[in-house]
């Protein structure tokens, strides 16, 4: 009888052990189904900021035609971190310098962007830093996301003035050819609807960073990581193929390199991207200085798809904000365009 209480025992107490577990890991697909445990506290963040519409209520045909510019605006913010934010990684990051964080808001605030996709954000209490900082400068953004994964502490994010109707960011997805391995980042993936009820559907990505003891094989797997986001581009415009898409992100490969060719011309005709070629006060394109090996580099891009393309004008503005802020905030410059 002892020995059969102690079976007993050891039985709950696997049961129990499986059920923590699944618990602190949770799922492992893809989009908001797969949430990490780790990032349980931003659900409600999630959930606040994206007023989720069923897929079908997306009417893209309904759409008006043209309308007034939607001016976007990307930037790499470098290490955006703030005190209290959760670590998601082993490393210990140190917050964004006061003044740092100010000339963020101060350049974001120069082209007073609609719609901002950000790069290496630390998280919710980071983004609230900067949207409160950018309030104070008469901008208001109350629609807001972030996306953070396990082991990453750089995040992407969106700040919205109009409101994110849907939510299809890609937490956990899938590495082509390795589907074992995760992108570090993720997609961010939500849509927009403007005050007329034009749908703008805003994809934002971060691939490796050249930092690394073997360049080769950190240029192969940003080649494998822009092939996966082309696969899952082609998949949404297969979905609905009139919907426009603004694809933003730090591809840390300049436009003739690689990656940024396989985003550009798509894994379909239908697929392929038109890069927004941006330039600054003095007519150059460069968006990062590497101070170590003194070089400019053009690895901030904004891309669009056809059916975006088509609306666009050749009179629609575009730029790179090369104010005395600039140096200051980022290593990295913002790029803006309008939308239609």
């Amino acid at each position: 009888m002892r020995r059969l209480r102690v079976d007993v025992l050891l039985l709950l107490l696997v049961v129990a052990g499986v059920l923590m577990g699944l618990r602190l890991y949770g799922s492992a697909g893809g989009g908001e189904g797969g949430v990490e445990w780790l990032a349980a506290p931003y659900a409600e963040e999630e959930a606040f900021t994206v007023q989720q519409e069923a897929h079908d209520t997306l009417r893209v045909d309904a759409m008006p035609k043209s309308g007034p510019p939607v001016r976007f605006l990307m930037f790499n913010v470098k290490n955006y971190f703030v005190a209290g934010e959760q670590q998601r990684s082993r490393y210990t990051s140190s917050p964004k310098p006061e003044e740092e964080r100010e000339a963020v808001a101060e350049v974001i605030a120069s082209v007073r962007p609609s719609v901002v996709g950000l790069v290496e954000i630390g998280g919710p209490l980071a983004l609230e830093d900067l949207r409160r900082r950018l309030l104070q400068r008469g901008l208001d953004y109350p629609y807001h996301y972030v996306l953070t994964r396990g082991g990453e502490d750089r995040a992407l994010a969106v700040l919205s003035m109009y409101p994110m109707v849907q939510n299809h960011s890609q937490r956990d997805y899938g590495l082509y050819g390795q589907q074992r391995r995760k992108l570090l980042r993720g997609i961010l993936d939500v849509v927009v609807r403007a005050e007329d009820g034009r749908l703008f559907r805003v994809l934002g990505a971060h691939l490796k960073s050249r930092v690394s003891d073997d360049a080769a094989a950190a240029a192969s797997l940003r080649q494998r990581e822009a092939h996966t986001l082309a696969l899952y581009i082609r998949e949404v415009m297969a979905q609905q193929p009139n919907l426009p898409i603004v694809v933003y992100g730090d591809w840390n490969d300049n436009p003739s390199d690689a990656a940024v060719r396989i985003l550009e011309q798509g894994v379909s005709n239908h697929s392929a991207l038109r890069r927004i070629r941006a330039t600054d006060s003095r007519g150059e394109e460069w968006t990062h200085y590497y101070r170590r090996g003194n070089s400019y580099n053009t690895f901030d891009q904004i891309f669009v798809n056809t059916p975006l393309r088509r609306r666009m004008k050749s009179a629609d503005a575009e730029g790179v904000v090369d104010i005395p802020a600039a140096r200051c905030a980022s290593d990295h410059r913002a790029v803006w365009c309008e939308l239609r």
